[in-house]
């Protein structure tokens, strides 16, 4: 089966996730989408929520393929610097990360959502304390679950001290098992690996389960449409071909501010370079 194109509500991630919002994701023809599991886009510990947003999938005929487990409590606490980590060496903060991404778990693999995609560690400098082996026994917490719920765990290669794609290789190939395998996030790659992005996805795309999908000028983390950076997407392209890689390509854009969503997926469907079409 070819990788299929999926759409992030990273896109609507600074407000409550609507009806409407899921609409025009339908609407610019897009059959899947990767929920934010984050507060206020979508609190899945509160089971109306869930309920509804159950129901507005159904009624679009939307699949949730995937989903970003929480690295914030809310969107309030990572404006100030508090960020959840699975790799955190604090084990009272440690257990309320893994706590909150077992809550999603169950949330999402109720609606369907099959890949779960985990950070390995707070983002930036608030990463600098963390270490892989509070993130492997976040993770032994974490599989038993993933396994009763048919889920794979796939890690994010991020800007972080342990999130390079070296030490995601690392990880995923010490932890050794089939529920954890890697997430390419494009941008975060060209942020942290430079003219050396194109490689390192040839070193991830053998274990990759899911991608992330924007672009950026190389020094700040814009998550635009690809083809408005610098990002080399044919070498991705490449490296995914060869791995003969089969799971979703994640669209996972931010909204210019005062920009309409559907302008945002109009633009997405006409310059964005995809595989088989020229970059």
């Amino acid at each position: 089966m070819p990788p299929f194109p999926s759409v992030s509500a990273h896109l609507f991630a600074y407000e409550p996730l609507t009806f409407d919002h899921l609409r025009a994701v339908s609407e610019a023809g897009y059959a899947r989408v990767e929920l934010w599991a984050m507060i206020p886009n979508l609190p899945c510990a509160d089971p109306g929520t869930v309920s509804r947003l159950e129901g507005w999938l159904k009624e679009l005929s939307l699949e949730p393929a995937s989903f970003h487990a929480p690295f914030y409590a809310s969107l309030y606490q990572a404006r100030a610097g508090r960020w959840l980590s699975l790799a955190d060496m604090d084990p009272e903060r440690r257990l309320e990360a893994i706590n909150q991404t077992l809550a999603s778990l169950v949330a999402m693999g109720g609606l369907g959502a099959r890949i779960a995609i985990l950070h390995p560690s707070a983002p930036g400098a608030a990463g600098a304390t963390d270490h892989p082996d509070g993130f492997r026994q976040s993770i032994e917490r974490l599989i038993p679950v993933a396994e009763h719920l048919d889920m794979t765990l796939a890690i994010e290669n991020i800007p972080a001290p342990l999130g390079g794609a070296d030490q995601i290789k690392t990880l995923i190939e010490r932890i050794d098992h089939p529920r954890v395998r890697a997430c390419i996030d494009a941008g975060h790659a060209f942020l942290t690996e430079g003219e050396g992005a194109g490689e390192a996805f040839g070193r991830l795309a053998p274990l990759a389960a899911a991608t992330h999908l924007h672009d950026n000028d190389g020094e700040s983390d814009g998550h635009l449409i690809p083809g408005a950076g610098g990002i080399p997407f044919a070498a991705l392209w490449r490296a995914l071909e060869e791995a003969a890689y089969e799971g979703p390509l994640t669209f996972e854009l931010r909204r210019p501010e005062g920009a309409a969503y559907a302008d945002i997926l109009d633009e997405l469907d006409r310059s964005a370079p995809l595989p088989g079409r020229p970059a």
